[in-house]
């Protein structure tokens, strides 16, 4: 083995290594904004049966149930 292969060996490990974290850190961050998106999503939900409920009132209520 010659330095220049073994400069190689490690230039691609290294390589290897960043790409490795880059591409963890990159779905760490889509993992929180899915989860943050699917949160968003419950408190939209939550917030629009509640208005259809002060909107109708009990019928409202029967209908969300069934």
């Amino acid at each position: 083995m010659t330095i220049q292969t073994a400069t190689a060996g490690v230039r691609d490990f290294a390589s290897d290594v960043s790409f490795n974290a880059q591409n963890t850190a990159i779905t760490k961050e889509g993992e929180a904004d899915m989860l943050n998106a699917a949160k968003l999503q419950n408190e939209l939900n939550r917030t629009n049966m509640f208005a259809k409920l002060m909107e109708a009132g009990p019928k409202a209520a029967k209908d969300l149930i069934s």
